[in-house]
């Protein structure tokens, strides 16, 4: 890009006009001149465009040997992930694998059953996974779910329409984890009046605090714990219980995703204080962590 600009100053130069011709004895020199000023007028477009087209094959080469993401997804859940998401592969040279290797865990057997609904069970889903389950609940009820994306989600896991309505009619935060406070529960209320939605859902695998649920009474607001929705799945005809059975516990349901990169996140120990933690494989790309859930209880 530097050259670029630097032969196009040069060039410029280059093709200044020639004095007229006064002295016949000079006419090699003016002939020089002109010629060095035709060479000029061509060059100042001719140059810098090539030496600008190398410089954007440089920056396309540059980007395609850092390698796409690294992070393995689970299976069971790329056709749900955006396209930029999906089946990421590893790079032919990975500079981060002994760090990986070195501080990576390797995953335990599933404790409890997954042939049947449990609280148990529900609690030990990942919160993506977590996630899916109660927008294919929401589905199985008759609405039309749309989820987010990886990344913040401003409030909102899932939005649920009627029919062809374009309009979402309820909102859904989805939190997995022991127990939800008030905190969360308020900040629901606020993007349900801010986005203009009459109707709101909080899902957790947990339970709500009292202040959680003293807030939401009286409001178009429903809390639904692990107890309470594992009530709601009994309900549903058995065809459907299994299907959400089914999909809750295929591939790898425990790992958590990371929330910017939408791949399963690995088990590490910090090297500093020897605490267990969860990082995302795109390190040093994406420096996302997560608490073990026996330290995220609250």
């Amino acid at each position: 890009m530097l050259l670029a600009g630097a032969s196009f100053v040069f060039f410029q130069w280059l093709a200044q006009p020639v004095a007229p011709l006064k002295d016949p004895g000079k006419m090699g020199v003016f002939a020089v001149q002109n010629l060095y000023r035709a060479i000029g007028l061509i060059g100042q477009f001719v140059v810098p465009v090539g030496f600008l087209g190398l410089g954007i094959l440089s920056a396309i080469q540059a980007a395609l040997r850092r390698g796409p993401q690294v992070g393995r997804v689970d299976p069971h859940l790329s056709e749900a992930l955006p396209r930029e998401y999906a089946s990421p592969t590893v790079p032919e040279q990975d500079l981060y694998a002994i760090w990986r290797e070195a501080n990576t865990e390797v995953p335990q057997p599933n404790p409890v059953a997954t042939n049947k609904w449990s609280l148990d069970l529900l609690q030990l889903l990942e919160w993506k996974r977590f996630e899916e389950i109660c927008a294919a609940y929401f589905e199985a009820l008759g609405f039309r779910s749309r989820m987010g994306r990886a990344g913040p989600d401003g409030g909102v896991d899932i939005h649920l329409f009627q029919g062809d309505d374009a309009a979402a009619c309820i909102i859904v935060q989805c939190k997995a984890r022991r127990k939800v406070g008030v905190d969360k529960v308020r900040e629901l209320f606020g993007v349900m009046a801010a986005d203009g939605v009459a109707e709101g859902i909080f899902a957790t695998t947990g339970v709500f605090t009292p202040d959680a649920r003293a807030f939401a009474d009286g409001k178009n607001l429903h809390l639904i714990d692990g107890a309470d929705y594992l009530t709601k799945i009994a309900a549903l005809p058995d065809d459907k219980q299994e299907a959400l059975l089914r999909r809750a516990t295929a591939g790898d349901f425990t790992t958590p995703t990371c929330a910017s990169c939408g791949v399963k996140m690995v088990a590490r120990t910090s090297g500093s204080d020897g605490k267990r933690f969860w990082g995302c494989p795109n390190f040093p790309r994406c420096r996302a962590t997560m608490n073990p859930r026996a330290e995220t209880a609250t």
